[in-house]
């Protein structure tokens, strides 16, 4: 993106990058996207991440970006949204993944 249009991605190049790979199923890729980046990923950037793996039953990529989303800043009024799906995720790949594991803080 820079050599050929000279433009530096920003957060929201990324954060659309990490949504299409996580709905098309590339998990792994998105999480590895998301660790790679220049710039701290944010509640939006977590937050899809983990909405993919509810979509495609990934419990333990989920789990990770659940864990990353507990670390950003409670005060955002973003993150509590997120624990909302966090505790609605129930039953995924076979082990629960709900309130008991992600309480908010």
């Amino acid at each position: 993106m820079k050599s050929k249009h000279n433009i530096d991605p920003d957060i929201r190049h990324y954060g659309c990058m990490v949504d299409l790979l996580g709905k098309a199923g590339r998990l792994e890729e998105a999480e590895e996207l998301i660790r790679s980046m220049p710039m701290k990923a944010d509640v939006v950037i977590w937050g899809m991440l983990l909405s993919a793996c509810k979509t495609h039953r990934n419990i333990t990529i989920g789990e990770r970006a659940a864990e990353n989303l507990a670390k950003l800043d409670p005060s955002n009024g973003q993150v509590e949204s997120f624990y909302q799906l966090i505790c609605r995720c129930g039953e995924v790949g076979g082990r629960f993944f709900g309130e008991e594991s992600y309480a908010k803080p």
